[in-house]
């Protein structure tokens, strides 16, 4: 029946809830029953079909915020798997690293068996690339804690101006000899900056690398 009559509608009307404007992608059938104190005409199969796309719409955007919910949901997990996947490998990478600047130093730095010159010269290179693989570890695990949120700075007060000069210097060599002409103006300051001397130190030399990179010519 429908209320406030008695009456029981005769026919029904089934539209189609289609996702696109071409109803190729029907996700579902509405069924209307058919007042019978009213003729079918244009106005009242309008009605409907107002209420169909009405419908439509709803549904549409509540699978689209769903889709998108999974599909942020995806992306997450596979952020932490990368991050879960950095940290490992920088610990397992950092150990036998560890492992060799050891016996390294003991070697360069034993002064009652000094090494022949040679052998003095080869080792430090090997130390100086060892070192060297250990910072991109540590960048790696130090990535994978600023993307875990577990990133904390220790800032300390540095002569900033002595710092930047510092780091500076390792490149003026290579940029040099490239034919570029290399200028650091970092003026002395009154007093001392609190920073982290690590992230800064990168800061500088990603800066640094990117400007000799791109920089073809000139200063």
């Amino acid at each position: 029946a429908c209320p406030p009559w008695n009456e029981t509608p005769k026919y029904a009307v089934l539209l189609p809830i289609s996702s696109s404007a071409d109803h190729y992608d029907i996700i579902g059938v509405l069924v209307f029953g058919v007042s019978p104190r009213l003729m079918f005409q244009e106005d009242y199969k309008t009605f409907f079909e107002l209420v169909a796309r009405q419908l439509a719409s709803i549904i549409t955007t509540a699978q689209t915020y769903e889709n998108e919910r999974k599909r942020m949901e995806s992306l997450a997990q596979i952020d932490h798997s990368k991050t879960v996947f950095f940290s490992n490998v920088s610990h397992e990478l950092r150990t036998p690293l560890t492992l060799i600047l050891g016996p390294l130093e003991d070697c360069l730095s034993d002064n009652e068996i000094p090494l022949p010159n040679e052998h003095r010269v080869s080792l430090s290179i090997v130390q100086r690339n060892a070192l060297r693989l250990l910072k991109l570890v540590n960048s790696l695990l130090d990535f994978s804690r600023i993307e875990a949120n577990r990133m904390q700075a220790h800032y300390e007060p540095v002569d900033l101006p002595s710092l930047t000069l510092d780091l500076a210097s390792m490149f003026r060599g290579t940029i040099e000899k490239s034919g570029l002409r290399f200028i650091v103006d970092c003026p002395p300051m009154n007093k001392d900056v609190y920073v982290d001397k690590g992230m800064y130190e990168k800061i500088v030399f990603n800066l640094l690398s990117n400007a000799f990179k791109f920089t073809l010519q000139g200063s």
